[in-house]
């Protein structure tokens, strides 16, 4: 069984601080390259468009479950840091492998493979940010921050490699380099969250509690699928140069790292439902600003909110998890929320993407722009029903 290291509940909380920091920007750093990019690498080696919707997708699903799989085997088998170190590891040999074999099919199945490992620990990684911020007073924001830069150096740097001959081919190397480097992060006895708690019936009483906020949340971020599954090969399509893909996802992330390193703190005082209602109305209007095919400078414009789309939104979402669920269950509301955003907000909405835009001709950025809506429509009507007698 899983042993609570010692590590974070020594009273000098900066070890346990900085091996937050380490797993977090290195975990976040191969983020920065395989969310912009991987579509690119698919598409690059021979998929079709409905297949790198269908891979994504597929692969969203995979990262929901190895989610539940890897808190069950760090609660019953193996302590967090050894799981996440393995995952990484297994990662790194499979993205190196698909190129190696070369066919598209092969390709697409272990990319799906990849994206299951990769992000199966991120909640095992939260959960410890989390614990050092309740037991060492750090807060969470300026912790996460660094994953944020680390994501912008991954999104700077992929982007100018793909100006590169066969520039998208290095993806799968570049990526298991990191993911060796977040091997050596999340190894050592200091980097252990508390046994997680996976009592199923105590995480939907935690997750109901929480359900008026984590389901308008869950929607909010279901309004990326787009951006994450398709926006860079649609900026390449409409005319942005491969080489300034990577400024257009890094103002996103300096954005976020703004919201991060410096307003944290105060958004954190704000009522969660307040905080996603103006995070909704930033997506609505980022999601139309896309939807006119602007020129470039605009396009990097609105990305700037993502700040609010996704780090407000992310902040809020911890915020509910970390004051109004009780700690021993903060490791199965991260896994559940983590769970429903991947299966349910990214790969279902990913997967229904091709069929959406078939059926109704719209403009992928104003379907995202309406599940947006929703969100804030969810909210106003939960306010509704606690103001009524």
């Amino acid at each position: 069984m899983s042993r609570p290291s010692d590590g974070v509940s020594r009273p000098a909380g900066d070890h346990g601080r900085l091996r937050a920091v380490a797993a977090l920007s290195a975990h976040y750093g191969v983020s920065g390259i395989l969310t912009p990019y991987l579509p690119v690498w698919l598409a690059a080696s021979g998929l079709a468009a409905d297949a790198v919707g269908w891979t994504m997708a597929a692969g969203f699903a995979l990262r929901a479950v190895c989610i539940l799989g890897f808190g069950m085997a760090a609660t019953l088998l193996l302590p967090a840091g050894r799981l996440a170190a393995g995952a990484a590891v297994c990662a790194a040999l499979v993205l190196v492998a698909a190129p190696l074999i070369g066919d598209p099919a092969v390709i697409g199945l272990l990319s799906v493979l990849a994206v299951g490992l990769v992000y199966g620990s991120i909640p095992l990684i939260e959960s410890f940010a989390n614990t050092v911020t309740l037991r060492g007073g750090h807060g969470y924001g300026r912790m996460r921050a660094w994953g944020s830069f680390a994501f912008l150096i991954g999104n700077v740097g992929m982007g100018a490699l793909l100006t590169l001959p066969d520039g998208a081919a290095l993806l799968p190397y570049v990526t298991a380099g990191l993911l060796l480097c977040l091997c050596l992060a999340v190894l050592g006895p200091s980097w252990q969250p508390p046994t997680p708690r996976l009592d199923p019936r105590a995480g939907a009483a935690a997750l109901a509690v929480a359900a008026p906020l984590l389901a308008p949340a869950l929607l909010l971020q279901a309004s990326h699928a787009f951006y994450y599954s398709f926006g860079t090969i649609w900026w390449i399509d409409h005319g942005v140069a491969r080489g300034s893909t990577g400024i257009v996802w890094g103002a996103a992330v300096a954005a976020e790292i703004v919201v991060y390193r410096y307003a944290a703190r105060r958004l954190e005082t704000i009522p969660p439902a307040t905080l996603l209602a103006a995070c909704c109305l930033v997506a609505i209007g980022r999601w139309l600003v896309l939807s006119l095919d602007p020129p470039l400078p605009l396009i990097i414009l609105s990305q700037l909110g993502h700040a609010m789309t996704f780090g407000g939104a992310y902040l809020a979402a911890q915020t509910v998890i970390r004051t109004r669920i009780r700690p021993e269950l903060h490791y199965m509301a991260q896994a559940g929320y983590a769970f429903l955003t991947t299966f349910v907000g990214l790969a279902g909405t990913t997967a229904l993407i091709p069929w959406a835009l078939r059926a109704t001709g719209a403009d992928p950025w104003l379907l995202m722009a309406a599940i947006a809506a929703a969100a804030l429509a969810w909210l106003g009507l939960a306010r509704l029903a606690r103001a009524a007698p």
